[in-house]
């Protein structure tokens, strides 16, 4: 089922005209959240291909002075490893560009999160691999997900060790539990 979904989405992803622009709404949204507002030390993820384009906030988060950290898969292990605007990057197996840093920072007080495919009930699809999930599963820390408007759909049926996000943010909208 997930596979089925992963691989639609990735398609229409692909096909998002103004990718652009529709980055830039979404920065601006996320730098006006309160949860980013009252952040100290921020992980974001380093854009790929036709994903939400992140280089901009992490560019605007470094010059607020906030910590800034990026994902780096060491063998089976994700960790967040701390960033300045002189790091260098080295291409992962997975074609990411991953920080050239040994600062590995766990007190992290907002993940920005990347996906596939996410759920007006604020489940995800990601890429399959499960990192984000089992860093996650025991974090409190508030989970953004961000991705464009055409990458959401009502429900994603969930299983025992998906995490949920706190917030999605596209360029249209953001979806939140309004319970809490």
């Amino acid at each position: 089922m997930k596979e089925r979904i992963r691989k639609e989405f990735l398609g229409i992803r692909k096909n998002i005209i103004s990718k652009k622009d529709k980055s830039l709404k979404i920065f601006s949204s996320i730098i006006n959240d309160k949860d980013y507002l009252n952040s100290r030390v921020i992980a974001i993820y380093k854009s790929l291909g036709n994903e939400v384009s992140t280089d901009r906030l992490i560019k605007y988060s470094l010059s607020l002075g906030k910590t800034v950290v990026l994902p780096k898969v060491d063998k089976s292990i994700m960790n967040f490893y701390k960033i300045d605007n002189n790091t260098k990057y080295k291409k992962s197996l997975f074609g990411i560009d991953e920080p050239i840093s040994n600062e590995i920072i766990t007190d992290i007080d907002l993940f920005i999160i990347p996906g596939v495919v996410f759920g007006k009930d604020l489940n995800r699809v990601g890429f399959g691999k499960g990192y984000y999930d089992k860093y996650l599963e025991n974090n409190n820390a508030i989970k953004i997900g961000i991705c464009f408007e055409e990458q959401v759909i009502d429900s994603i049926d969930s299983d025992t060790n998906d995490v949920k996000m706190d917030k999605i943010i596209t360029d249209k909208n953001i979806y939140y539990d309004k319970i809490k």
